[in-house]
């Protein structure tokens, strides 16, 4: 449609530039080669490398949002963009596998990401006289992101009853910006333009998951105790870095090098806008565990399942306090983004308290159940 003035001249010859037309309409496409080796270097050891392009559609909002003649007039808002290309990640690995006995595996992998073409949001001057204010916001494919660790990866196994995997991870996300809103909360002066790549919110440094399972074979009872056999146990410890956020600092009063306190007594915080992203908040863990007793009923297989998620109650954040690094407890300082219950907010009854029940992962839960097979 030519009369949408939120299409600029430019962003209609980069479309038709950068199109194909099949059976009366206008194409995209991007080709993702694929490529694994694996190569012996001894008997018990072998390399592998892989290498690949991923592409990902973005999301249509951003394509298709407020195209239309009447939306030029709307108050701050973003407008679509149908000339964005694929989100892409470029994928290498590298590593060795050694059986180091019948029963032993140890790999070692090396990879890193390339993700480009990240959506993000931008200002565009328009001199079309039909939009107002002259400008709008809209999308384009403008940041990046990398991504580099390292996997150590271990199996065992002990006869036919015991399997066990302990693999840990060790990785760095970086980029450009976060989110493709980011750029458009500089343009309204609500965040500080970054020239450098930050930590992205999805980084999780270190990251340990052990496994094992204990199989009770079928007429093989454990302890030679009748009725204990035909038994699966599973156990897992999960071990994850915490979620990454800014932290808020305290507001030093520079005539005295204390603190500085709101008239009501509540401490005064700021955000650390020198390093956004840069704290790493309360580390995850928890265990999870499965049993499983399977015996012939007449005629039928009918297995009992227990399984126990987050055996410890542990209590993993997931609604991060920037002061502390973890989810808030009464009693912990918190910003003035917060109604706090030790300071509270009168004037704004309606403002909630932070004791938002999801502040935390789903804590222990049990299951119980059967299946049957005829």
């Amino acid at each position: 449609n030519v009369n949408i003035p939120t299409i600029t001249n430019l962003q209609r010859e980069s479309y038709n530039n950068g199109t194909f037309e099949l059976f009366g309409r206008h194409w995209k496409a991007r080709l993702s080669p694929r490529l694994g080796v694996s190569h012996p270097i001894t008997e018990n050891q072998m390399l592998f490398f892989s290498y690949g392009h991923f592409n990902k559609l973005p999301r249509p909002q951003f394509v298709y949002a407020k195209l239309m003649p009447q939306a030029a007039n709307s108050t701050f808002q973003r407008y679509g963009n149908p000339d964005l290309n694929f989100e892409t990640t470029i994928s290498y690995e590298l590593g060795i596998r050694n059986q180091l006995t019948e029963n032993d595996v140890l790999t070692i992998t090396a990879y890193y990401k390339d993700i480009f073409d990240y959506v993000t949001s931008r200002r565009i001057q328009n001199q079309n006289p039909r939009l107002l204010g002259g400008s709008f916001t809209t999308y384009i494919n403008g940041d990046y992101a990398r991504s580099r660790g390292l996997e150590i990866e271990y199996k065992k196994r002990i006869g036919d009853w015991f399997t066990g995997v302990v693999s840990s991870t060790y990785s760095v996300v970086t980029g450009k910006s976060s989110s493709a809103e980011q750029a458009a909360l500089v343009d309204r002066g609500l965040s500080a333009e970054r020239i450098t790549e930050d930590f992205m919110p999805w980084d999780r440094p270190l990251q340990i998951n052990a496994t094992a399972n204990f199989i009770v074979q079928k007429n093989k009872p454990l302890f030679d105790i009748e009725g204990l056999d035909n038994i699966n146990a599973y156990i897992r410890f999960f071990y994850q870095s915490g979620m990454r956020y800014t932290a808020q600092i305290p507001v030093i009063d520079p005539s005295t090098g204390k603190q500085q306190v709101l008239d009501n007594g509540r401490p005064a915080y700021r955000t650390d806008e020198q390093n956004p992203l840069g704290a790493i908040g309360q580390n995850w863990w928890w265990v999870e565990l499965n049993l499983q007793k399977t015996f012939m009923w007449s005629g039928s297989r009918v297995t009992f399942s227990f399984e126990v998620i987050n055996l410890f109650d542990n209590k993993n954040s997931t609604i991060i306090n920037p002061i502390t690094g973890r989810s808030y407890e009464f009693g912990d300082p918190t910003s003035l983004g917060l109604n706090d219950p030790k300071y509270p907010d009168l004037q704004s009854p309606l403002s909630p308290y932070p004791f938002n029940p999801a502040r935390y992962l789903t804590r222990r839960t049990l299951r119980f159940g059967v299946s049957a097979g005829f």
